[in-house]
């Protein structure tokens, strides 16, 4: 069964953009005052995934996510949290050429630039 759900948040990540994968896991609240923070209630075991982020509206704080399992969606609580899916996500630097500038803006003090390193593979001979 396909469905779509529209969740309005305090803020919107980011980073979030159109085909992220969105979780959904329980949480309980421990501490006081400016120490209080979330933990997960059941270890790892009710992480749910709901589905893939398909509209996004930062003006008003609302996401869209669509899905096709068969799953009962969870309450108001807890906490909603999102991967990147990596086929999309990872890139690198493609081609025959590539420049590299590095320009200190520091002009009080000087900088040490300890390692540079460079993934690259033979595209061709």
């Amino acid at each position: 069964m396909s469905y779509t759900i529209e969740y309005k948040l305090d803020k919107i990540n980011d980073s979030l953009q159109i085909g992220d994968i969105v979780y959904h896991t329980s949480s309980n609240q421990i501490g006081s005052g400016s120490y209080t923070f979330n933990i997960n209630a059941n270890s790892f075991e009710d992480i749910l995934k709901i589905g893939t982020i398909s509209g996004i509206n930062k003006n008003i704080n609302k996401i869209k996510i669509t899905g096709d399992l068969t799953l009962t969606l969870p309450e108001n609580e807890g906490f909603l949290f999102f991967s990147k899916d990596n086929a999309h996500d990872l890139s690198s630097i493609k081609g025959y050429y590539a420049e590299l500038k590095m320009v200190n803006n520091n002009n009080t003090s000087s900088s040490e630039l300890f390692q540079i390193s460079l993934a690259a593979d033979e595209s061709s001979k």
